[in-house]
């Protein structure tokens, strides 16, 4: 007999599924964290064992994201699914009489496109909640321009309203391909953690072309600091800077830092000396993957997530970038090693 529960937020069950639908285990934190997060979920049993799963996360602000709907193997013929998809469209639905101005996304599982068909998902892509449950598509096929020989003065003014109307792009850089946005645009950082899949703990750095834009986010640079500046950018070192406090904490991870570098690549500079605002980049690939170094590395997966691609040919360090924060007492902790190293 299988019944439905409410409200389930048991990491134990909800790792023993993800066993055995053959996913294997998340990091619990990562866990532990999205189920902090729901604001309804559904958990299907048979004789107590769980079969089934699905949930509605918060992000804090209006919106909402349907993610993980799994099923056990032996139990798809079943219909699992489909029956808690209804009982979380139900429950957005009235969900949303209390808060008429919800939006409501796609999460996870992109590759079930025939399953949210089924329930009126126009796309597999991120979706936008419309009248009578039906999503709309807010995600254009990505715009692909190739700036491995020349850089289109056209195209770069293209790129430029993108980012300042919340957009997504992928760019090269001196280490490794970047998915970017305004670092300022909390919906547009929200939506580059949905796509590359990553961690809300994890925090994402930023990108500029000069140390003047770099105060916007820095809320001081010391001495020694600046001598990093002086030596290594640009180039492929990220320094840690304190962050100033209004610098979205979706950015930093809730943390009161932020990682700053300025690349050495004429086709990222381009833009980044476009825009007013540094970049909130982080390497194009799925988390755990590979980084992106040439085109063929992430095109299949991003293609049609976000709004326009540069290809720039292989990036010249193929290795992302060295991290590194001066302490108090003036010594330099290397985070991260990474393509530059420190004398």
């Amino acid at each position: 007999m299988i019944t439905y529960v409410e409200n389930v937020k048991n990491i134990k069950e909800y790792n023993s599924l993800y066993d055995k639908v053959g996913w294997g285990k998340r990091d619990e934190l990562v866990v532990k964290e999205a189920l902090d997060n729901t604001i309804y979920s559904i958990s299907a049993y048979d004789y107590g064992e769980i079969v089934g799963y699905g949930r509605i996360i918060g992000d804090k602000t209006i919106f909402l994201y349907i993610q993980d709907v799994m099923v056990a193997p032996e139990y798809q013929g079943r219909k699992i699914g489909t029956e808690i998809m209804y009982r979380l469209l139900d429950k957005i639905d009235e969900y949303k009489k209390d808060n008429p101005e919800i939006r409501v996304y796609l999460g996870a599982d992109f590759n079930k496109e025939n399953f949210y068909k089924k329930f009126g998902f126009k796309t597999r892509k991120e979706a936008g909640l419309g009248e009578g449950m039906i999503l709309q598509n807010t995600v254009r096929d990505s715009k692909l321009f190739n700036w491995e020989d020349e850089i289109l003065d056209e195209e770069v003014e293209e790129v430029k309203k993108v980012l300042d109307n919340d957009g997504i792009i992928i760019m090269p850089t001196d280490t490794v391909y970047g998915i970017a946005c305004n670092c300022f645009s909390e919906r547009a950082i929200e939506k580059i953690f949905e796509i590359k899949r990553r961690a809300r703990y994890k925090p994402i750095n930023v990108l500029t072309d000069s140390v003047e834009k770099m105060y916007q986010v820095a809320k001081d640079i010391n001495p020694k600091e600046q001598e990093l500046i002086d030596k290594y950018m640009p180039g492929s070192l990220t320094v840690i800077f304190d962050k100033r406090e209004d610098v979205p904490e979706v950015l930093t991870g809730g943390l009161e830092t932020v990682g700053i570098r300025i690349p050495n690549d004429a086709r990222a500079l381009s833009i980044l000396k476009a825009v007013d605002y540094p970049l909130a980049t982080t390497s194009a690939n799925v988390s755990g993957q590979p980084d992106g170094v040439q085109l063929n590395d992430f095109i299949t997966e991003f293609d049609g997530k976000v709004d326009i691609i540069i290809d720039g040919g292989p990036t010249d360090l193929k290795q992302s970038s060295t991290i590194v924060k001066v302490e108090e007492d003036g010594s330099l902790n290397v985070i991260r090693e990474g393509s530059t190293i420190i004398e």
